[in-house]
């Protein structure tokens, strides 16, 4: 028995005392709650909302503020410049990056105390993964994952994603199961990285794809069947072909990985001399398991799946953001979780409420079937009350725990691919657009179109026309500051997952037509605010589309 599946079977005994939890969860949430207040009482945080003095849950909600990235932002700059005892008695070890609601990214602090507390949330999710499909381990793991370094803080610690980090920091048994060496993530240019994902692991036996976004997977599918001559010929010598835009260091550090494979070259040859196309389907036919995200807006793209996996099972990854990972999927079926109730301290206020001064602040053991609440966590990793801003739905109860589905973020935001657009981000990339081409603008908006891959619309109606040099010279500024604003949009742009942007010129007096439109639909004339950003990807249909650009 290799050592993966020794370490999953010890694992056993966690998931059984897991599960045992479950049943009292409201105890567990304590447990973990005042272990952390114990643990960064004497920080300034804890010293400035009285830790030492909370003694319930309730004490707990009265003397500690909700909080959100940018309320916890001059804390975390402290951090980053070495300041000791801010918001964790722990010394960061990395900080995760996110996009926040303004444009400078969201650093979160990741310590080893808190690493270790979510890692122990993803060997659960594991575990349930091996005891349902076995044979998992038999072969090797595709995961798609980023770099882990975008750049040092003042005091010099690294900073970036945290799959990357993730993936780097593997113990070497685990490492070895993987198809894909660290370097090739490495790589900048998106499509030579997806390139060299797929010359590397079309040659191997690989069981299981996981990576959080299902278009990134159909991305690399379709990248198997358009390179499937170039990726061969590289299989077969052992080499990596030559127009591929990489770096010097980045080529040699994956040439280092590969040995010319014959055999393997002749099989792909096979597959499509017996008339078939270059199919995940087709070259890795012992896969076991897809691992990505189910829930939100990407099942469109799970639709997509079986054509090129066949009847693969797809298991969830759970509520998992840079923040925290706050469920633990059990199962193939739905995209629902069992809230991970011994890692982070969890608050739910019903959707409806969030923008209520008299909002409620629920616990895990009083919420309702069916109802949609945004999460509230509180983490090892030094985040108090923190509005993670994803609403959730409960599906059910696991026991007396319940079972979580992500929906969407907040209501004031967009991710289609995990990019994080809120208004305030369009609002300054169109302000700043329109400033810098001396444009007039009477109406503007962004929304959504599910294409392959899915894009944004960005909508605008001019107060005067405008020639078609500034039309466009506005199009690119849109799109260039938008990616200033928000990292994450930027980074689905560039690694392709989403598609370019449309520019849509709405007819003269459209804006005002829809703005009558709502009136007679019941909306107060002095209450009405046209959208800037809209998730629906039929809001477009409300305006006469004179041009595309």
């Amino acid at each position: 028995m290799n050592l993966t599946l020794m370490a999953m079977k010890a694992l056993i005994f966690k998931a059984r005392a897991f599960e045992k939890s479950t049943g009292d969860p409201l105890r567990v949430q304590e447990k973990a709650l005042f272990e952390y207040l114990e643990r960064n009482r004497d920080t300034e945080y804890g010293r400035k909302y009285r830790f030492s003095e909370i003694k319930s849950i309730k004490d707990y909600q009265a003397f500690v503020p909700l909080s959100d990235c940018e309320s916890l932002r001059p804390y975390i700059t402290r951090m980053t410049k070495g300041e000791d005892g801010v918001l964790t008695s722990d010394k960061p070890i990395f900080f995760g990056l996110t996009s926040g609601t303004t444009n400078h990214p969201k650093l979160i602090p990741v310590t080893i105390y808190s690493r270790d507390r979510k890692s122990e949330v993803s060997s659960l999710w594991a575990y349930y993964i091996s005891r349902d499909h076995p044979d998992i381990f038999k072969g090797k793991i595709l995961a798609i994952v980023n770099s882990e370094t975008e750049g040092f803080t003042e005091s010099g610690c690294m900073y970036g994603t945290e799959t990357g980090h993730g993936y780097k920091n593997l113990p070497e048994f685990v490492r070895n199961l993987y198809a894909v060496p660290y370097a090739v993530y490495n790589i900048k240019d998106y499509a030579s990285r997806y390139y060299c994902i797929m010359r590397m692991a079309m040659e191997q036996n690989i069981t299981t794809v996981a990576t959080l976004n299902p278009s990134t997977i159909l991305l690399l599918c379709r990248m198997a069947e358009e390179c499937r001559e170039d990726i061969i010929n590289d299989i077969e010598h052992g080499t990596l072909r030559v127009k591929l835009d990489m770096r010097p260091e980045e080529r040699k550090e994956v040439e280092a990985f590969l040995r010319p494979n014959p055999g393997r070259a002749g099989e792909l040859r096979e597959i499509l001399g017996a008339g078939k196309k270059l199919l995940p389907k087709y070259f890795w036919p012992n896969m076991q398991l897809i691992e990505c995200w189910k829930g939100g807006t990407v099942k469109l793209y799970l639709k997509e799946l079986p054509q090129y996996f066949g009847d693969v099972p797809v298991r969830d990854f759970g509520c998992l953001s840079t923040e925290a990972r706050s469920s633990i999927p059990m199962s193939d079926c739905g995209a629902g979780g069992v809230l991970a109730i011994g890692a982070n301290f969890y608050e739910f206020v019903p959707k409806e409420e969030m923008g209520n001064p008299t909002r409620r602040f629920l616990l895990c053991d009083q919420l309702e079937v069916g109802r949609q609440y945004f999460l509230i966590v509180t983490t090892p990793g030094g985040l108090y009350r923190y509005n993670i801003d994803d609403i959730i739905k409960v599906e059910g109860y696991f026991n007396k725990t319940p079972i979580i589905e992500f929906v969407q973020k907040g209501l004031n935001v967009v991710s289609i691919m995990g990019e994080k657009v809120y208004e305030t981000h369009v609002n300054e990339a169109i302000n700043k657009a329109a400033e810098k081409h001396g444009l007039a603008i009477k109406f503007f908006s962004a929304s959504v179109q599910f294409d392959k891959p899915p894009r944004y619309i960005f909508l605008v109606e001019f107060a005067d026309e405008p020639s078609q040099g500034k039309k466009k010279g506005l199009f690119a500024s849109i799109e260039e500051f938008l990616g200033k604003e928000n990292a994450e949009y930027k980074y689905a742009r560039d690694s392709m997952v989403l598609g370019e942007p449309i520019l849509k010129v709405a007819a003269p007096g459209a804006s005002e037509r829809y703005r009558a439109k709502r009136i007679a639909a019941g909306v107060h004339d002095s209450q009405f605010k046209a959208p800037k950003l809209v998730a629906d990807p039929e809001f477009q249909k409300n305006f006469e589309i004179r041009e595309e650009i």
